[in-house]
């Protein structure tokens, strides 16, 4: 099974193991690849790893109309109906994140545990409308994912990351995923993410959630995610010092330490988050 239906479109996914599901979803202009880090102790740990590529995005369908936040967590709905799953934990990055966030709050019965990393609670700013536009306008150039892409890979990954091995490996990998991206899609997303606000809703969360922010990031800067921690009654912050924008990427181990901790026994999440500086 690797494709589904959605509101009349083709969108790729990919499960992994056994157990308890746990769906990742990714940030914009990537894939589910972006989760190869996590997939591996996730279901050693005894879950079963589910990795949508959003609308747009990945091996899913192209777009020719904007798409916002309530479409893509409709589509989400439509994949959890589609594998017939009730109850799931939820990891999202980014835009990843705003889908949980929103998510959670439509269907809160379904979330046990979440995890929103590098993400926000509102895009309907005029900075961040401004910031949108303007990588819409690169995605629809000739070759705009991989210009983006080139453009924004030093703030998306710490300097030590992209020196290393497993970076350029990275590295290579994304570009070429980049080289065979719709652009105009992508410009689709950009363009329609921009009214998303949960800020004054996050109070209704009722599941523990765990933030977490890299302290290189300068997108979401961590006092994004502290701040959201502390408005949500059972919410958890993070920070993984030395990680930039993806720091599921950059910062892979802490990261899944961190993910792996908040989804076990209590005790060992409170020492983990504690010696995160939570």
């Amino acid at each position: 099974m690797a494709f589904y239906q959605a509101c009349g479109r083709s969108n790729y996914v990919m499960s992994f193991g056994e157990g308890r599901p746990v769906l990742l979803l990714h940030g914009i202009s990537n894939s589910g690849r972006a989760w190869a880090p996590q997939i591996p102790p996730l279901v050693k740990a005894g879950y079963r790893v589910i990795v949508p590529d959003h609308a747009g995005h990945g091996a899913s369908a192209r777009l020719n109309a904007p798409m916002g936040v309530d479409d893509l967590v409709d589509d989400v709905e439509q994949l959890l109906d589609h594998l017939e799953i009730g109850a799931l934990d939820i990891v999202g990055l980014s835009l990843g994140g705003m889908i949980a966030l929103e998510l959670a709050l439509r269907r809160p019965a379904r979330i046990g545990r979440m995890v929103v990393a590098n993400s926000f609670d509102k895009t309907a700013t005029a900075e961040f409308d401004a910031m949108a536009q303007a990588w819409a306008r690169t995605f629809e150039q000739p070759h705009g994912p991989v210009n983006r892409l080139e453009q924004t890979w030093p703030s998306l990954v710490s300097p030590a990351f992209r020196a290393s091995a497993q970076g350029l490996q990275t590295w290579q990998v994304w570009h070429g995923i980049a080289a065979t991206t719709d652009g105009a899609s992508l410009a689709h997303v950009a363009r329609g993410i921009t009214k998303f606000d949960v800020s004054q809703r996050l109070e209704m969360l009722t599941m523990p959630v765990l933030f977490i922010a890299g302290n290189l990031d300068a997108m979401s800067p961590p006092v994004v995610s502290q701040t959201m921690a502390d408005r949500v009654p059972d919410g958890h912050y993070a920070c993984i010092e030395g990680a930039a924008h993806l720091s599921n990427v950059d910062s892979a181990k802490a990261f899944s330490a961190l993910v792996m901790a908040f989804f076990g026994a209590g005790g060992q999440v409170r020492q983990q988050l504690a010696d995160s500086g939570s």
